[in-house]
């Protein structure tokens, strides 16, 4: 066979990616390319994405890695969800997307009753969130009407990126599937939702197929990187989390749980169908569309985020830059005394302060006195955040009615090791680390379906298991009292 250089981009809040991914017919192996600093910006009172700052990223790194190889054979894209904007009919982008962390979505979700949330979750699979796009898009139509009104097609971050590069518009399903408008039983938009929140149904663009073509890049785009052959844009799973589940380097039929450990922690389990019941909506569990029209049921989870702006804080209170060894070091030497904290709660969903509100928070339940310390802060964000791991996995049994052989944690997170010990010892199972590039290696697998059709997805997880190296932690003791505080400290929050 010709081996096959395919490009994945990797798009996440805080940063992109080009990554070339060489696949030999046996194993693939990534190199990061380019890397860009990501950012929401802040203008008069909204957050956006500067969705061109990003696309041009994606070219010079498009443009680097034409320049490693002879021959880029395909490339694919993966975001976030939820995040969109609008374009005229003529395929002009009318505005920069407006990030979910906004809070007009909160507005709009607040006031559907709670019999309404219920039908909406039996009708799409999806449970009510205020990030979800649908509250987003109901905000904007009430704040931006003339935006609104004047856009003949929405598109999420990684259609709006194929667009810049095919010309060709579609909702990839994955992704479209955050969005709380996608019947994920029929993979369709719900008319039932367009309707019950006046949504034109035709806003939306045809719903792609994972491993399609979507189109070659454009001629435009050809002449500035200075190759005369053309390049395939896939139809990858766009939705990051999707993709990271893919690249799990399960066995076949294996009962697996997976935490995709990034900004947000996502964690599941891969259905054949959706999972709609009375039991799933009080786990405050949700059915996004996987890979190959699997279902991913799984918890909207925190995740690295309070870490992320802990080493901020942290950082500017030094004037230095800190590695994430030295937390490791500082975190290390704590060995009991930790405090909980509920890291759902809508306190830390994007404070001014989170070292200022967490530590507030320690106070007020009495866990801590005295001055702010960084030690205990950094730690119970940690063991916070595994107690919050190992709740999700129970509820997600529950609901299932099937007992979890182990866990697989991909993602950036997973190179925490004192939170994958603590996950494995409040979970009670093994856990086993993927690959950092989880999602990246799941966007190439689905490259490499699109010229091997015949691969099915235990196949193409093979391949995973082959590329990379698998660390294991077997579960050991655990504090049955931190856990027992966080449950009762998460159910005061719910």
């Amino acid at each position: 066979m010709i081996q096959k250089n395919m490009i994945a981009f990797d798009c996440g809040n805080s940063s992109f990616r080009t990554i070339l991914g060489t696949y030999d017919g046996e194993k693939l192996i990534t190199e990061v390319i380019d890397q860009v600093p990501n950012y929401m910006i802040e203008v008069n009172g909204y957050f956006y994405w500067d969705i061109l700052h990003i696309y041009k990223g994606l070219l010079e790194g498009l443009k680097k890695a034409a320049s490693c190889v002879t021959q880029i054979h395909s490339a694919g894209i993966c975001t976030w969800g939820v995040d969109f904007a609008f374009f005229a009919k003529e395929g002009t982008m009318l505005n920069n997307p407006c990030a979910y962390r906004n809070t007009y979505g909160a507005e709009i979700l607040n006031k559907v009753s709670p019999a309404d949330k219920k039908n909406m979750f039996y009708e799409t699979g999806i449970l009510c969130d205020k990030i979800n796009s649908l509250f987003l898009l109901k905000a904007l139509q009430e704040r931006m009407p003339g935006l609104v009104n004047a856009a003949d097609t929405l598109l999420m971050i990684p259609d709006i990126l194929n667009y810049f590069f095919t010309g060709q518009k579609i909702n990839e399903p994955t992704e479209f599937s955050t969005t709380q408008l996608m019947n994920t039983k029929t993979k369709t938009v719900s008319k039932y939702i367009c309707d019950m929140f006046a949504i034109r149904s035709g806003l939306f663009a045809p719903i792609g197929k994972h491993s399609m073509l979507l189109g070659n890049i454009t001629a435009k785009i050809k002449t500035e990187l200075g190759i005369d052959y053309d390049i395939p844009l896939i139809c990858v799973p766009s939705h990051d989390t999707a993709a990271a589940v893919l690249a799990v380097p399960a066995g076949k039929d294996e009962s697996f749980s997976f935490i995709s450990a990034g900004t947000w922690s996502l964690i599941g389990t891969e259905l054949s169908e959706p999972l709609i019941s009375d039991e799933v909506l009080n786990a405050g569990l949700t059915n996004e569309v996987g890979a190959f029209d699997s279902i991913t049921l799984l918890k909207n989870n925190a995740g690295m985020f309070i870490l992320q702006k802990l080493k901020k804080e942290y950082e500017a209170e030094k004037g230095t830059e800190i590695e994430w060894s030295e937390i490791d070091t500082l975190t290390a030497k704590k060995k009991d005394g930790v405090p909980i904290m509920s890291v759902n709660d809508a306190e830390y969903f994007n404070p001014v302060s989170m070292s200022e509100s967490i530590w507030a928070y320690l106070l007020k339940t009495h866990q801590v006195t005295g001055k702010k310390d960084w030690q205990t802060l950094f730690c119970c964000a940690e063991e916070s955040l595994a107690c919050s791991y190992a709740v999700a996995i129970e509820e997600i049994e529950r609901a299932c009615a099937k007992k979890i052989e182990s866990v697989y944690i991909v993602g950036g997170g997973s190179k925490n090791k004192r939170i994958n010990r603590l996950t494995a010892n409040y979970t009670g199972k093994e856990l086993l680390t993927g690959a950092k590039e989880s999602t990246s290696l799941g966007n190439l697998l689905a490259q490499i379906k699109y010229f091997y059709p015949d691969l099915q997805t235990a196949d193409l997880r093979n391949i995973v298991s082959k590329s990379i190296h698998s660390v294991r932690y077997a579960p050991d003791t655990r504090n049955d009292a931190s856990l027992s505080l966080f449950r009762k400290l998460q159910s005061e929050t719910k």
